[in-house]
């Protein structure tokens, strides 16, 4: 069940006071102290209460209890003198009709010129039907009086004419005209039908309503009491002629001379009424209330708060409380003062408004909770009430809250408010406006590598967002991309080539000061083609080198021979290779695969032939003085090659070469006898040659013989003839042919036989 609000408990509140004035019963004030005549005591009353009681079968009990001397009560013969137009004992003073009646036995006393029975009785009279006016009515039910005068004599109405109604349920109307008493009601007969068809013969009395009234019927057991003549002086003793009622202290009543002195009872309806408090602030109100019945002294306002009564005085029906404390509960009754005497208090309630709530701050954001801090205000406060926006209320007994179920990335204004007693006092709002953390972006992936640029794509997160801020980094921290964009894909560059690169989305509010959780991937930017891509090659191994641009990259590798896989070396990361045990005098392709990552770069290919091996085993297999013939040993691995083979003579400084196919042997012609020669065979393949196999030999001499004469002289004399100067002069020219002529020529360097050391 929902909570009431303040005006719907107002309402109830005013509804249920309305019930119970409805129902308010009647007080009765005695005043045994005090004796007046019976108009001073009506006047009494009238002044300080409201008028002198009334008795009913009802209240005789209240009344008369306790009750110790005779009081006057509110019924009077007459109310005037000069008041002749209404029947005596007809109405109490507060203009009731006497419908109730509990005279002691003997009253009242009647003056009459005849003997006559008294009935006293303690219960209404027979039922009658009787006018209370003599106004003329257009109701056709009654009957119309067109004049009438008034006696001179109070008991006596003087009718001088009246018509019958031209109602046909009233058929016949008689009376004895003027002069007629009208407590002789007997005077008076009427014949009447009512609308229901219910007739009614019998004697009709008028009083002040044109329509006919009926009373209830008695209940109680009448008493007649004894007969007196018309010349009983008791009677003419007894009789009062302005007469009011006093109650004896059983109940009873008796007339009196209403110049008597007398106690009195008073009633008053109990005063019921309602203060109300407006223009509540937090250090003031004003309270407002319902004047008092009647001749209000003053009004006195008793304010209670914390145990503390304050009391304050004023004549009007509004007075405002100044100086409170906020957020507080007072207690306010308001006692009407009439005639020294306090009424029935009219009471209120109420909180002064509590003070609004100061430094409230956002102190957390996730995505679905927002806390909030503030400071506690000035005054008192039961707790305190959080608006959320779009309705939702929370209440608080801190100065903190965090406020979950939240959507991510929304705009929220929360306002905060000091709250008493049961919530329907608040204080003014203070209002924090944030927005909740974004969520994360999901599904985030890069597609479309090139060298310079990646698309990245992602789908949006829950709840509300605008904008995403797109970040770029390499692995060294490098930002080389930060753009904020509206849309879920965006291509990032430019960027470096072959190089890691880690990218990271992170969802927007739209005034982009809050941010969500940021969503990474890494991926890698195409890597460009290797540049400079060199082979160096022996007979047996081949070395492959290159450039390339880029940080993240690695390589693989292909050997090829005639257009088939030999190799592959995978992850290579420098960009150099050796291969080894290959086959010589053989064509290689090498073909080199760049990596970025995942990201494959174009490859780029080179061919290279592996050195040739040397025919091996080359030799002379025969010579004479004009030729040689050489012969050498194909090499080791098969290979399908040519030879070439050259001829040279240093000393004559003279050669001959010549390509001699598959074959492995060759004849030089033409040669010089007893000349060296140096034979050099190499294989040749793809447009290449291997090292030379080699071998010397001379052709075969043609010997002639050339003497040499030499002088000696010498300063000293007979030098020459010694033989040790001979034999040095022999051995500098023997080195000197050595020098001159080595092993390139046949030469020989002899001494003729018989000569004489000279």
């Amino acid at each position: 069940m929902g909570k009431l609000c303040l005006k719907e408990k107002m309402f109830l509140l005013i509804s249920s006071l309305v019930l119970m004035c409805s129902a308010a019963e009647r007080e009765y004030f005695r005043h045994d102290w005090r004796n007046l005549t019976w108009a001073e005591a009506r006047n009494h009353c009238q002044v300080c209460f409201k008028e002198l009681v009334t008795v009913t079968p009802e209240n005789i009990k209240t009344i008369s209890q306790n009750l110790t001397s005779d009081s006057w009560v509110g019924l009077r013969k007459n109310f005037s003198s000069t008041d002749n137009s209404s029947m005596s004992w007809s109405r109490w003073a507060d203009g009731e009709p006497l419908i109730f009646q509990n005279w002691y036995p003997g009253w009242p006393v009647f003056k009459s010129s005849s003997a006559k029975t008294f009935c006293s009785c303690n219960c209404p009279e027979t039922t009658t039907t009787s006018f209370t006016s003599f106004t003329e009515s257009t109701n056709p039910d009654v009957m119309n009086f067109t004049s009438f005068t008034e006696s001179t004599n109070p008991d006596v109405m003087n009718f001088t004419s009246f018509t019958e109604s031209t109602n046909p349920h009233v058929t016949s109307f008689s009376g004895p005209g003027e002069d007629a008493t009208a407590t002789d009601t007997s005077s008076f007969t009427a014949d009447v039908t009512d609308q229901n068809g219910t007739g009614y013969t019998g004697p009709w009395e008028f009083n002040q309503n044109p329509r006919p009234t009926t009373a209830a019927p008695a209940m109680a057991e009448c008493v007649r009491s004894p007969m007196l003549s018309p010349d009983d002086p008791e009677t003419t003793t007894n009789y009062i002629e302005d007469s009011c009622v006093a109650m004896l202290s059983f109940g009873a009543w008796v007339e009196k001379n209403c110049a008597e002195l007398l106690p009195f009872i008073c009633y008053e309806d109990r005063f019921c009424g309602q203060a109300s408090v407006t223009n509540t602030t937090p250090e003031s109100a004003t309270i407002t209330w319902l004047p008092g019945p009647g001749d209000i002294d003053l009004y006195r306002v008793e304010v209670t708060v914390d145990g503390e009564l304050k009391q304050f005085k004023t004549n009007n029906l509004t007075y405002d409380l100044v100086n409170l404390a906020a957020g507080t509960h007072y207690s306010v009754q308001v006692f009407a003062v009439k005639c020294s005497r306090d009424l029935n208090p009219q009471d209120t309630a109420f909180y002064t408004t509590p003070n609004k709530v100061e430094n409230l701050i956002v102190t957390d954001v996730t995505e679905t909770s927002v806390s909030l801090s503030w400071n506690e205000p000035a005054g008192n406060v039961t707790f305190y009430l959080i608006e959320v926006q779009g309705g939702e209320q929370i209440q608080s007994s801190t100065t903190g809250k965090e406020i979950g179920s939240l959507t991510p990335g929304n705009l929220y204004t929360f306002t905060v408010l000091s709250a008493v007693g049961d919530g329907s006092i608040l204080s003014e709002g203070t209002d924090v406006t944030t927005y909740t953390k974004p969520g994360k972006v999901s599904d985030l992936k890069v597609s479309d590598n090139t060298m310079d640029s990646l698309l990245l794509q992602w789908q949006r997160p829950e709840g509300n967002t605008t904008r995403f801020r797109v970040i770029a980094m390499t692995d060294s921290n490098r930002v080389v991309f930060n753009q904020s964009v509206d849309q879920t894909a965006v291509k990032v560059t430019p960027l470096p080539m072959g190089t890691k690169i880690t990218l990271s989305v992170t969802a927007l509010t739209p005034s982009n000061t809050l941010e969500g959780d940021k969503v990474t991937v890494a991926d890698y930017t195409a890597p460009g083609p290797i540049s400079n891509l060199t082979l160096e090659t022996t007979f047996d191994s081949l070395t492959a080198t290159w450039m390339s641009a880029g940080t993240a990259l690695s390589f693989i590798v292909e050997l090829r021979l005639d257009g088939e896989l030999v190799r592959t070396i995978r992850n290579l990361n420098e960009p150099r290779k050796r291969f080894d045990g290959l086959k010589a005098a053989a064509n290689y392709t090498v073909i080199v695969f760049t990596f970025s990552g995942h990201v494959k770069g174009a490859p780029v290919g080179r061919s290279n032939v592996t050195r040739l091996l040397p025919p091996t085993d080359a030799k002379r297999i025969s010579s004479d003085k004009r030729q040689i013939t050489f012969q050498w040993t194909a090499p080791k691995d098969g290979a399908k090659v040519s030879y070439s083979v050259r001829i040279h003579a240093s000393f004559w400084g003279h050669g001959y070469s010549a390509v001699v196919g598959s074959q492995t042997s060759h004849t030089f012609d033409d040669l010089t006898s007893g000349t060296k020669y140096t034979f050099e065979v190499r294989s040749e393949a793809y447009g290449q040659s291997s090292a030379p196999a080699v071998v010397s030999h001379c052709t075969d001499p043609e010997e002639r013989e050339v003497s040499l004469s030499m002088l000696c002289s010498s300063a000293e004399s007979l030098l020459c003839d010694k033989k040790d100067t001979r034999s040095a002069v022999f051995t500098q020219l023997e080195e000197h042919f050595k020098e001159l002529l080595g092993d390139n020529i046949f030469w020989k360097l002899e001494k003729v036989a018989g000569t004489q050391e000279a």
